[in-house]
């Protein structure tokens, strides 16, 4: 038999997929074919990325992708805003969702250890971690979606979970507390499938600002320290890792990792 394209017509939810690896990852999607729905904090800038879109995909009707807001930083208000947007995305439960992906994450709250505090650390938490409990939560009842093994949720770790670096110590037990809880899903929620993409440095507007800083040659200085390929990985190189996550029916509680080595490339590399 012919190779399914097994995205095609698939209903596909992803947070943060209005720039980076999110955007990276709806654009994948739309190319074999799916429905997207992509989420971000600011409805305008959610209406332009579905506009950028459509018109990567002139011969998709314009129905392939829509947009909704979703403010994930307002604890009191967070499930009744997930609630909302898995309303709108599935039509209130008439058009179940087949994947959800999840690449929201900010690095406003960031922490170097010496100014650590309980509420800095619950605000890094609120986004990468409270809102992917809350999304279980809201898919234990098959509402959104059904519980089988052609569903999925993929999660987003990163790097720093094996191989910290100084300064972002704390981000690397977010990064680790991911993944720990992709493979507790995996368990609450099967046949669901829930898979995690570790990703190593990756040219998005979320690290432009570090490269930024860093200037041509400090970017081929730690290059060195960043991987084995002499380059940064790219949205449109990982999101295939998203991809096979979602179209592999037998993938659950896996890490997909595209660090492009980050690991084996030698010790940590502090930006000094």
């Amino acid at each position: 038999m012919a190779h399914p394209n097994r995205l095609q017509n698939a209903h596909v939810l992803i947070f943060g997929g209005t720039s980076g690896i999110g955007f990276g990852v709806a654009s994948m999607a739309l190319s074999h074919g799916a429905y997207v729905v992509i989420s971000g904090s600011r409805q305008p800038k959610v209406d332009a990325q579905v506009a950028v879109l459509q018109s990567l995909y002139p011969l998709l009707s314009p129905n392939h992708v829509s947009g909704y807001a979703c403010d994930l930083n307002d604890s009191e208000k967070m499930e009744s805003n997930l609630t909302a947007l898995f309303d709108k995305a599935t039509e209130k439960g008439a058009k179940k969702l087949d994947h959800i992906v999840h690449c929201a994450g900010d690095l406003n709250h960031m922490m170097k250890l010496e100014e650590a505090s309980v509420e800095g650390a619950m605000a890094a938490f609120r986004m990468r971690y409270a809102s992917i409990i809350l999304i279980g939560k809201l898919l234990v009842s098959e509402r959104y979606m059904t519980k089988s093994n052609t569903s999925s949720v993929t999660l987003t770790g990163g790097s720093l979970s094996e191989k910290p670096v100084p300064g972002m110590g704390l981000v690397a037990g977010g990064a680790a507390a991911n993944e720990g809880i992709m493979r507790g899903l995996a368990v609450e929620l099967q046949p669901l499938r829930v898979n995690l993409v570790r990703p190593g440095v990756i040219k998005t507007p979320l690290v432009q600002p570090m490269i930024d800083a860093l200037g041509p040659e400090g970017i081929q200085k730690a290059l060195k320290f960043m991987s084995l390929t002499g380059d940064m990985g790219y949205p449109e190189d990982i999101a295939e890792a998203y991809g096979w996550l979602m179209k592999d029916r037998f993938a659950t509680g896996a890490i997909a990792d595209c660090t492009g080595g980050r690991v084996l490339a030698g010790p940590g590399f502090s930006g000094e």
